[in-house]
Formats: structure tokens, C-alpha cells, sequence
């Protein structure tokens, strides 16, 4: 019987065997490798990501203002420090594989998420590993948050998602991470 019926899997055991990260959750904060499977991190990123399941899902990425001026509203951003940027170019992905990484690059651990959020005018409130796009079954994706420190919220909800925990995803659910990004699923 599987003692973690639902994905979860408690964060206890040495470090990451890809990067030797200590362990927090089910996935590498650096890397993300997936303790529960024994897969991914560095080693699989460069490969292809492998086919399309069911019905495509694309993500599309770009800056909100109004979830800015909520999290400096809220006392969580300061404006003068951290000003929106003036320039954002939305942008498509399409959703493939067997996870989809939320993040930054590390040039140091060779890791770049599928959904790269850091770099020039990048948001700087992201972790490396900040959320993960997991397939789900009937063709859908699921999101969780490995850890990261500004955690993850959907549609505009005032707690984050918990951590370690696979939310289920659907169509034109909105994923909001760091200091500006929304990130918009969307099915067919």
C-alpha cells in the first residue's frame, strides 16, 4: 500500500541526490527533483521533455499591476525599492512532459526552469524552484509549491496554497508568485 496515497511525501532523508540540497519537501528547492519517483532535477533538463498528454494546456505569463499594487497595499512590496516593471512581454507556454518548473535559472547548478521567471527584468520575488505544473489524471495539471519563500496563490486567494501539497488546476485558473507574476492555465 502506498504510504503517501496522494503525492505527498513528508520531508525527512538525507539531501538531494542531483544537488545536495537539504530536503523540505517532495522536490528539490534547487533542482527539483522528485524524492517520491526518484526523478528529475539537473540531469533531466536537458533532454526533451516528452509528449503532450490529452488535451493540450498552455500557460500564459505576464505582469499584473493589480496584484502588485495588492501586495504593496498589503505592506508586503515597497514600491520605491521594487517599482513595476515598465516593460513586460506577455508570453505562451505550452504545458508538456512530465513537470513543469516555475522559477529562475542557476547558471551555477546548470538548472533552467521551463517557466523562467528571474533574468534581466525578471521578478525578483521568485525562488529558484517556486512552483511546479504536475500532470494530473484526466489530462489535467495540478500546481505545488516545493517551498518556496513568497509562497503561491490561485485566483486571488489571500493564503498561499500549502506547501508540498499537488492543487488541482483548471481552465483559466490564475497562479500568482513573486512580486508581479500571474501565470493564466489554459485548456485546449
Amino acid at each position: 500500500m502506498d504510504p503517501h496515497p496522494h503525492g505527498r511525501v513528508e520531508p525527512r532523508g538525507g539531501p538531494c541526490p542531483d544537488c545536495g540540497t537539504s530536503r523540505t519537501g517532495r522536490y528539490c528547492e534547487e533542482c527539483g527533483f522528485d524524492f517520491a519517483s526518484r526523478t528529475g532535477g539537473d540531469r533531466r533538463r536537458s533532454g526533451p521533455h516528452g509528449p503532450v498528454h490529452g488535451v493540450p494546456w498552455r500557460a500564459v505569463v505576464t505582469a499584473d499591476p493589480a496584484y502588485y499594487q495588492y501586495l504593496v497595499n498589503e505592506g508586503r512590496l515597497d514600491a520605491e525599492r521594487l517599482p513595476f516593471p515598465s516593460r513586460h512581454q506577455r508570453r505562451r507556454v505550452m504545458l508538456q512532459g512530465e513537470r513543469m518548473h516555475i522559477g529562475r535559472r542557476s547558471v551555477s547548478r546548470g538548472f533552467t526552469p521551463e517557466i523562467d521567471l528571474g533574468g534581466p527584468g525578471g521578478d525578483p520575488a521568485i525562488s529558484r524552484v517556486h512552483a511546479i505544473l504536475v500532470p494530473a489524471s484526466g489530462g489535467s495539471w495540478s500546481l505545488l509549491d516545493p517551498g518556496s519563500a513568497n509562497g503561491t496563490t490561485i485566483n486571488g486567494a489571500t493564503d498561499p496554497i500549502p506547501r508540498n501539497v499537488e492543487v488541482p488546476l483548471n481552465d483559466s485558473d490564475r497562479i500568482y508568485v513573486g512580486a508581479w507574476t500571474v501565470i493564466i492555465v489554459q485548456k485546449g
